[in-house]
């Protein structure tokens, strides 16, 4: 299987930590600051393949080196992803440093290197990241330029050198298999018997919502790996064609291996193991135990025969749960990142293509009149106000999360619903509603984002401009007690500002995720069209109490204000659909009785027709707005219902041509 040079793990680390620094620095980017994290990095391989490599990473301006300093005193934590139990490669026991400089504003490391080149087919390869591109090669020397990315002003550069050993020859740079070849004059005949050392680490737990990612060694530079094999020739002669297998349990066939040609003595190669598993295993509902096989065989100079076998246990969770943090003691800090270094792994509950998903959007789509939602912004977030209201209207409401301990370690998990789940239930966790809303966004080719705070969740909708759109979607909680979209929208935004001015946050790109990070979505189980209604959702639903509402032909112009009828007094009013500038509003009955508040609009300015009933025991307050209501010269004396959970009504009442009326009466009834 794949194996893989520091300078690709380097670059990983280096990316989170650029990304890191980045955030800690979200003003001096929006200012337009260009930052540059640069690391030089050299590998010097021998004639075994093992090698000694070094790195330095620079910061430009070098104020970042200081923001990096201020988030870690302890350098170990953004680069522990280096140590054996975590690392596509292998440094020798006690070989690893870091070496922060504070006069030159630098970050050094150096380590010994296992395996870092290895024997296939006759030649010697050393692996390459997929962006790494060739600047300079001269005899035995290779150099390449890598630019993994950066984020508005900000880049990283990283720039490698590998020194092979003196006498390779047929140096070869392969741009499409990413990889250094070379060849090695053949080793000299040497007699004794083979001795090895073989030893396995491996994943204690597995999550079977990401089983497809496993397979795939591209994604986040082969940090996905199952098992890693580590075999060294600890005698005095080669040994040739090593071959090793693997199983993990029933949910995978025996692994077809990549031989290695050679391994020198004194050498060795670390062999990752990236299993295709077996769909079924999203048929399981509980930590269930596996049997990992490894078997390794090869054969001396005179072509005799030996193998051996290793069998390891491991545990794939089940469908619905999710481990937020995969260290362990000896790896995590009291660090806020360390329980939640998983995150990124959420995007695979985001399930855009899952049919009920597709069908609920659609339901949204004709709530929102038919328009394209990535049109433009103002389309988009006439959407994203239908989808949150349709949910709203359903019922659907927040609860509180399930969570179950793994190890004594501390590490912990939490059962996380799929979109279909929450249609299924109508309730959800902080998590489980913003997987919901982002797969929704997603649906309809808007780009959704989770953000994930402690003790919470909510989703950021980027609109077609760019711009975030930050909802809080604990905010549904059934008619009658949800925030209004308005409020969860402004609510979303403020805490969105704040946790990004603090730095502490996982913000996840589901997007990019799906498309381009590996993550995959699991393959549930198939549903019938008639999924939705089985589970009670309606495309316009009823709203409770919506018979007792006296019934006008469509239309409040025969609506008297302060009129008697059996469900109490009616005001003809407004609706502030905005923030108090009526850019956005609907028309229609409030009805006041003696123990509740109906209202019913019959006719809005941008298709939005709000239904709710209200007890009085849920009013905190009913007063006159300080502000009246609406722009340009047109104002209304404004009154609000605030209720106790928080959510705000802003209306004003209005004669029947229109004109503006005192709320004094209003008010009188809904306090009394």
């Amino acid at each position: 299987m794949r194996h893989n040079s520091i300078a690709s793990s380097l670059r990983l680390v280096t990316s989170v930590l650029f990304l890191l620094m980045l955030i800690s620095s979200v003003a001096a980017a929006q200012q337009g600051e260009e930052i540059t994290v640069t690391m030089n990095s050299t590998e010097i391989v021998d004639s075994t393949g093992n090698a000694q490599a070094k790195a330095t990473i620079s910061f430009s301006p070098s104020r970042g080196y200081d923001r990096v300093r201020r988030l870690y005193t302890n350098l170990y934590v953004p680069f522990r992803d280096l140590g054996s139990g975590r690392s596509n490669f292998e440094t020798k026991r006690g070989t690893l440093k870091i070496v922060p400089d504070d006069a030159e504003r630098t970050i050094s490391l150096s380590a010994e290197i296992l395996g870092a080149a290895v024997c296939r087919n006759g030649h010697w390869q050393i692996s390459l990241s997929a962006n790494e591109q060739l600047s300079m090669q001269d005899d035995v020397k290779v150099s390449t330029v890598a630019q993994p990315g950066g984020q508005g002003a900000a880049k990283m550069i990283s720039i490698t050198n590998y020194v092979l050993p003196a006498k390779a020859q047929n140096v070869h740079f392969d741009r499409e298999a990413h990889l250094i070849t070379y060849t090695l004059p053949k080793p000299p005949p040497a007699a004794g018997q083979p001795s090895v050392d073989v030893a396995v680490r491996y994943k204690d737990r597995l999550m079977s919502a990401v089983y497809k990612i496993y397979a795939d060694s591209q994604a986040n530079e082969g940090a996905y790996w199952v098992t890693k094999t580590l075999f060294t020739n600890t005698g005095k002669t080669p040994i040739f064609d090593l071959k090793i297998y693997y199983r993990l349990g029933d949910y995978t066939e025996l692994s077809v291996p990549e031989p290695y040609s050679m391994v020198m003595p004194g050498g060795g190669v670390v062999d990752l193991y990236y299993p295709i598993i077996k769909s079924r295993v999203s048929e399981l509902r509980t930590i269930t135990p596996l049997q990992l096989y490894v078997r390794y065989e090869y054969r001396d100079a005179v072509g005799r025969p030996y193998s051996g076998e290793l069998t390891k246990q491991q545990d794939m969770l089940g469908i619905n749960q999710f481990e937020f943090s995969n260290l362990n003691d000896e790896d995590r800090t009291d660090s806020w990142f360390d329980f939640f270094n998983n995150a990124p792994l959420l995007a695979a509950f985001v399930t855009r293509l899952d049919d009920p998903v597709k069908q609920f959007a659609g339901y949204v789509s004709q709530a929102a009149g038919g328009a394209a939602a990535n049109a433009d912004d103002r389309s988009a977030i006439h959407w994203l106000q239908r989808a949150y209201e349709l949910e709203v209207q359903n019922g659907f409401s927040y609860q509180t999360p399930s969570g179950f301990k793994l190890t004594k370690d501390r590490s912990s998990g939490q059962d996380i619903k799929y979109p279909r789940d929450v249609f299924r239930d109508k309730s959800g966790t902080c998590v489980d509603l913003a997987i919901t809303y982002a797969a929704l966004a997603e649906a309809v080719g808007l780009k959704a984002n989770l953000m994930l705070v402690e003790g919470h969740a909510f989703p950021v909708i980027f609109l077609p401009s760019g711009q975030p759109f930050p909802v809080e979607t604990t905010g549904i909680g059934g008619v009658g007690h949800s925030m209004s979209f308005e409020q969860a929208a402004e609510y979303g935004d403020k805490e969105f500002r704040k946790y990004l001015d603090g730095g502490i946050f996982y913000f996840v790109k589901v997007d990019e995720e799906l498309n381009s990070a590996g993550v995959r979505n699991p393959e549930l189980a198939q549903v019938g069209n008639d999924f939705l209604e089985k589970c009670g959702i309606k495309r316009q639903p009823s709203v409770p109490g919506e018979t007792t509402v006296p019934r006008s032909g469509g239309s409040n112009s025969n609506v008297i204000a302060g009129q008697a009828s059996e469900a109490g007094r009616s005001y003809l009013v407004i609706h502030d659909h905005g923030l108090g500038n009526l850019a956005t509003f609907c028309v229609g009955v409030l009805y006041v009785t003696d123990d509740g508040v109906i209202f019913r609009s019959s006719k809005s300015t941008d298709g939005r027709l709000d239904h709710f009933e209200i007890k009085k025991s849920d009013i905190k307050e009913a007063r006159k707005n300080r502000m009246p209501l609406g722009q340009q010269g047109a104002y209304y004396e404004g009154f609000h219902i605030r209720l106790l959970n928080g959510v705000n009504f802003n209306f004003a009442r209005m004669d029947q041509n229109g004109r503006a009326l005192s709320s004094d009466d209003v008010l009188m009834d809904l306090m009394r």
